[in-house]
């Protein structure tokens, strides 16, 4: 019964495709995706037939249905023998990463190497995975990934970090409601629990292949903060570029049009520009209850209490949902430092942060100092990690 209703999915699928190639691509391969996940064998012949459909299509579409190819062999536990293809798709999606597909494409980059029996590319590739744009990776992937990650501590014996791989995989499945992906890690929870109580010495060994573990993921931290930081810098020159192009532009066809419309308007411009040289910051959060309180504590003088920093987190959570876990994934902060950042998001200055934390002015700079030199590799100012701050 489940085969041909399966079957019937296919040939409704390839009429459709073929009935209105062009307009049908991303419907069509969304479909077998979806497929996919439940009958990864269906979708291989369903992706084999469609093969010669591929010759003309979109770079986009062919990069999709190729990520497609790798995902449903692994998805059928084909193993894999060369990286050669998903490599091919990472490369694509990274340089177009609008479509959404470069995180499901890192992982199965390490997917691939990990049957290749290259556990430090899989692992460099998972970590960078998860360091994509949080709207991207869904709940889905990320327990798959964190259970990818913790097979790789398994493999050299690195029984506490497997097990809180894991429990994050477990996590996500619960949050999903994937009663199946509860159960396999669950199980996967089980098998390293005993293995772990067997073998509870943490050796010379052991420790060495943590630390390496550890360098690594932090080398792939600093290298997407670097390239972030790098597309950030390239969108503000571009944005520049363009804006000087539009005004030059403008002046050009006003200066067409008469000489004393020029003046006329150079003057305007200049007297525009001395209004604002400082104007008045956009903010990127607003909220009448968060505002009262600081203004309150600002002007007495008093810094804010536990209560107080629950109340901004859970408020600045709200409009920003993926801020802490984006902030905490470079290191573990410190409750100082994690202070600061909530107050700096909400543009709060270093001066008021000293008061609303009782601490000196000196002690904010030096705070802020210290993160940015800590997560970019011990370059850059205090001013620099505020602007870092803002863009999460």
């Amino acid at each position: 019964m489940r085969r041909t209703a399966f079957s019937f999915l296919l040939i409704i699928i390839l009429t459709t495709f073929c009935t209105s190639r062009r307009s049908q691509y991303g419907v069509v391969l969304a479909d077998i995706d979806s497929l996919t996940e439940v009958d990864a064998d269906s979708a291989r012949r369903l992706l084999a037939r469609l093969g010669n459909e591929m010759n003309d299509a979109p770079a986009e579409v062919l990069a999709y249905y190729q990520l497609l190819l790798v995902k449903a062999d692994d998805k059928a536990h084909v193993r894999h023998t060369s990286d050669s293809l998903i490599n091919i798709v990472a490369t694509y999606f990274k340089k177009n990463p609008q479509s959404g597909h470069l995180p499901e494409a890192y992982y199965y980059v390490g997917r691939v190497n990990s049957d290749l029996q290259n556990g430090e590319r899989a692992f460099i590739f998972f970590q960078k995975a998860l360091l994509e744009d949080s709207t991207h990776v869904s709940i889905h992937l990320k327990s798959r990934i964190y259970a990818q990650i913790g097979y790789i501590y398994l493999r050299n014996s690195l029984y506490e970090e497997a097990l809180n791989m894991q429990q994050l995989a477990y996590f996500y499945c619960k949050q999903e409601g994937d009663t199946l992906g509860m159960r396999y890690s669950s199980e996967d929870i089980q098998t390293i629990t005993a293995l772990a109580s067997i073998d509870s010495v943490r050796d010379a060994f052991k420790t060495e292949r943590l630390m390496k573990v550890q360098k690594l993921a932090e080398q792939v931290k600093s290298q997407a903060l670097y390239e972030k930081n790098t597309k950030l810098q390239e969108e503000n020159t571009r944005n520049r570029l363009i804006a000087w192009g539009g005004s030059i532009g403008f002046i050009l066809a006003l200066a067409g049009a008469g000489t004393i419309l020029y003046r006329r308007y150079k003057h305007h411009h200049d007297e525009s520009t001395n209004s604002t040289l400082s104007p008045t910051k956009k903010r990127q959060f607003y909220d009448k209850d968060i505002d009262e309180l600081l203004t309150t504590h600002i002007y007495n003088n008093k810094a804010l209490k536990e209560v107080d920093w629950k109340t901004i987190e859970t408020k600045l959570l709200s409009a920003f949902p993926v801020f802490k876990e984006k902030l905490f994934s470079l290191y573990q902060l410190s409750d100082t430092e994690y202070h600061i950042c909530m107050l700096i998001k909400i543009d709060v200055s270093p001066s008021n942060i000293a008061k609303l934390m009782a601490i000196g002015n000196s002690a904010v700079s030096q705070n802020r100092l210290r993160m940015q030199q800590k997560v970019f590799g011990g370059k850059g100012t205090a001013k620099d990690w505020d602007k870092f701050i803002l863009s999460l």
